[in-house]
């Protein structure tokens, strides 16, 4: 059965200007492109799902800040319960925070915009109140208040360097609208006593709120990325906790924290008994268990699981995440993938560049998801960059077993925990086909938003949301792969040049199945026409519409040409 998809979009434009707080990629792997032309894009023979528009793009606000408005592994978009309580007032609307510059010469500040139930928008607005740069907001809404809690980093003190993680919370529930902030107060800075002393600096923090063991309260965390390493970047985390109730929220209290950091991820970040850097994003479930999910730089999937309210010890459990695959031969008995001297490489898929990802919980908190991709690679230490693929990755809590889904292209079994091949969809073991010059006819992927390899770091995006009760999910992602056959001149492909796609894929069964992709771009999607929309978000919960209908919030940046100035990847741009 289809599932009708209904969108509602909100958007804002953007140029750009420097900064220096980005997190810092470490080339440890060669990328190589497809030797001749054997690549082709893929066309889904699946029915894709029916979707609508219910509010076309609506724009924000001008910004000259063009990069990663939501933060790194951010959900920026949250949507409240429909009653905020105590008072009963209604609510269901929608959060959204991001940074922006409103200027060329402005401070980059954290703003929020709010969406009240019926789809009326709120004067866009500072959350501070000091004229600070301000960065990588995270937001998460309490469920009984429906107030939302925000942390974002700052340097509070501009007679020195360092950078400090802020606190604050909207008392929605004290009058049933937005806008009652309470000024921001530290939660993160260098007087908290981590591994590493006063060299740590734990910034792009993330903000997540569950139950407390205190069954009056609720407990919020607010997880912080180390931008130390004594080497090569490797980001351990800084975990604050706190509880409260009604009665702290009106009195405007600023909590009483407890921090901790993992052991193991320490470890990792001052070498010990070696570098490895971890890529992961964090979660808390309903009932208590707190988690983080990623993969690391040995091709390593993990979870560092706590199911103790984030008290104690995380537990850890891994799984190496390499999957052998063959080399397929040309029609003279070559082999196609092989060195400057003819000999092959040994083949292998893993993690490619997806480290701007969330994780979440499924399944009555027994089960987490994050969504990255696989790519193609072979231990003498290459890639292969246009042979990308989204993937759905699972941890089942109580089989202690990882799993994931082939997303974006589906081979002929996509759950069996074997990679697509993309010289093989039907997985007979037998190249699918060869082109004229007898070389293997393969399909791409590339889930990035340029064309230009370099910027693969900064310019992923994977994210995945739910409806828990519906067991709905969406992954969403960016796919730039027509844009780069534009880039390089590919006959037929020359209008999408500046043309980046938003990825859609549906699941009705808590991630069982999948449903093939919806694009959503400039020249096929009429919404978007004359847009560039870039670093895509979806709102955190999908809303339940009735029959079998649901709604995607999703939250993007319309650039005004293509490429982030921030990260010399386009031109200063000025906006629209």
């Amino acid at each position: 059965m289809k599932k009708l998809l209904i969108i509602s979009i909100v958007i804002f434009t953007v140029s750009g200007i420097l900064a220096d707080d980005f997190m810092k990629p470490v080339n440890n792997k060669i990328h190589l492109e497809l030797p001749g032309l054997s690549g082709r894009p893929y066309f889904g023979s699946r029915e894709v799902p029916d979707y609508e528009f219910i509010i076309e793009p609506t724009e924000i606000m001008m910004n000259y800040y063009d990069y990663m408005p939501g933060s790194y592994c951010g959900i920026p978009i949250q949507v409240q319960p429909e009653i905020s309580q105590p008072n009963g007032y209604p609510a269901g609307g929608v959060y959204i925070v991001f940074h922006a510059r409103e200027t060329e010469e402005a401070t980059r500040r954290v703003y929020y915009v709010y969406f009240d139930s019926e789809g009326n928008l709120t004067p866009c607005s500072y959350i501070g109140v000091e004229n600070l740069h301000e960065g990588y907001a995270g937001i998460d809404i309490d469920p009984v208040t429906a107030d939302p809690f925000v942390a974002w980093h700052v340097n509070v003190n501009p007679t020195t360097p360092d950078l400090e993680c802020v606190l604050t919370y909207d008392l929605f529930h004290e009058f049933g609208t937005p806008g009652n902030w309470r000024a921001p107060f530290v939660v993160i800075n260098d007087t908290i006593q981590t591994p590493n002393g006063v060299d740590d600096e734990f910034i792009w923090p993330y903000v997540h709120i569950g139950p407390s063991p205190d069954p009056d309260k609720r407990r919020v965390y607010v997880i912080g990325n180390n931008a130390y390493s004594p080497g090569n970047p490797s980001e351990n985390v800084l975990i604050a906790y706190a509880d409260f109730d009604d009665v702290d929220l009106e009195n405007q209290s600023t909590f009483d924290w407890t921090y901790n950091t993992i052991p193991l991820l320490d470890e990792w970040n001052q070498g010990i008994p070696e570098w490895i850097r971890p890529h992961l994003s964090m979660c808390v479930s309903d009932d208590g268990k707190v988690a983080l999910m990623g993969y690391n730089t040995n091709d390593e999937i993990f979870v560092f699981l706590n199911e103790n309210y984030g008290i104690g010890d995380y537990e850890y459990f891994s799984e190496c995440y390499q999957f052998n695959t063959w080399n397929p031969q040309n029609l003279n008995g070559s082999y196609f993938f092989a060195d400057e001297n003819g000999e092959p490489y040994t083949l292998f898929w893993s993690f490619a560049p997806c480290n701007n990802m969330n994780s979440i919980f499924l399944d009555n908190s027994n089960k987490l998801n994050f969504c990255g991709s696989f790519g193609l690679q072979c231990y003498e230490g290459f890639y292969w960059f246009n042979l990308v693929y989204p993937k759905a990755f699972q941890f089942d809590i109580d089989t202690q077993e990882f799993s994931f889904h082939d997303l974006y292209i589906e081979g002929a079994n996509p759950s069996d925990n074997n990679p697509m091949v993309p010289w093989d969809l039907n997985e007979d073991g037998i190249v699918d086909s060869l082109l004229q010059n007898g070389d293997p006819y393969m399909v791409e992927g590339f889930p990035l938003l340029y064309s230009y390899t370099g910027a693969a770091f900064h310019e992923n995006t994977f994210k995945i949301v739910k409806n828990e009760e519906k067991g709905w999910l969406a992954a969403v992602w960016h796919d730039g792969l027509k844009s780069k056959y534009a880039y390089e001149g590919v006959p037929g492909y020359e209008e999408w040049l500046e043309v980046p796609e938003i990825a859609i894929c549906i699941s009705a069964d808590n991630g069982e199945s999948w449903s093939e992709v919806i694009f959503l771009n400039s020249i096929e999607t009429p919404e978007f026409s004359e847009m560039i929309p870039v670093y895509i978000y979806p709102g955190d919960l999908i809303e339940d519409l009735g029959d079998d209908h649901g709604k995607l919030h999703l939250f993007f940046l319309d650039d005004y040409s293509y490429g982030s100035y921030v990260h010399g990847n386009g031109e200063n741009l000025g906006g629209m």
